[in-house]
């Protein structure tokens, strides 16, 4: 019978259903997989206590997925690189862009820097894409009751490198709503519209891609 995790831990293993070879983590670790593990984890048990925050590739992109207790098969994630181990009151907030302005596919590139996560590029996507489905990425992480998480964002021109805006906004999970909310957008960039999607998903589209003066 395969151990159960510790309260503050997660147990990984190389098969499905709790079998083949055993890797126990802890609360406060992040991994990025060395060569002979990634991609090769394909079930795990989280401890009550905590939740795992997992990247299918280790610059954060692609698929991500939020595990807690039994998950006897987590190959949906399509070959696991990078996770993070955290409290079980985390809780996660996901971007995705799109550019609504009529530039090419790809084109613009929306960068976030936010608290636990650090560096997250999105690039964009047109509507017709758009209306196919939004990748979300994870930007920031906070604890429930935890202080304002601040998250910086500029938007990049690809084509000939000029910031089209820079600014940022204000987070905070609200417990008795079960939703995050933005508590404080005054340098929100206006050529950018925010909208929640989700309890703590929100879609980014810019609207104007004339920088800001």
């Amino acid at each position: 019978m395969a151990p159960h995790p510790e309260p503050q831990a997660a147990i990984f293993y190389t098969k499905t259903d709790f079998s083949g070879t055993p890797n126990a983590y802890k609360v406060g670790d992040e991994i990025t997989l060395p060569g002979e593990l990634n991609d090769k984890f394909q079930s795990v048990e989280v401890g009550v206590n905590a939740k795992v925050i997992a990247w299918q590739h280790y610059d954060g992109s692609g698929i991500y997925k939020e595990w807690e207790g039994q998950q006897p098969d987590i190959t949906s994630i399509q070959g696991l690189t990078r996770f993070k181990v955290v409290p079980a009151n985390t809780r996660a907030i996901a971007f995705a862009f799109q550019d609504a302005t009529g530039g090419k596919p790809l084109q613009y590139t929306l960068k976030v820097d936010a608290a636990d996560v650090g560096a997250v590029k999105l690039f964009s996507k047109d509507a017709a894409a758009a209306a196919e489905g939004n990748e979300y990425r994870l930007v920031g992480l906070m604890p429930e009751g935890g202080l304002p998480v601040t998250t910086a964002v500029y938007v990049r021109n690809e084509a000939d490198g000029g910031y089209v805006a820079v600014g940022s906004v204000y987070f905070q999970w609200d417990e008795k709503d079960g939703q995050m909310h933005i508590v404080q957008d005054d340098n929100w960039p206006k050529q950018l519209k925010q909208e929640q999607t989700g309890p703590s998903a929100f879609l980014v589209t810019l609207v104007d891609a004339t920088p800001s003066s």
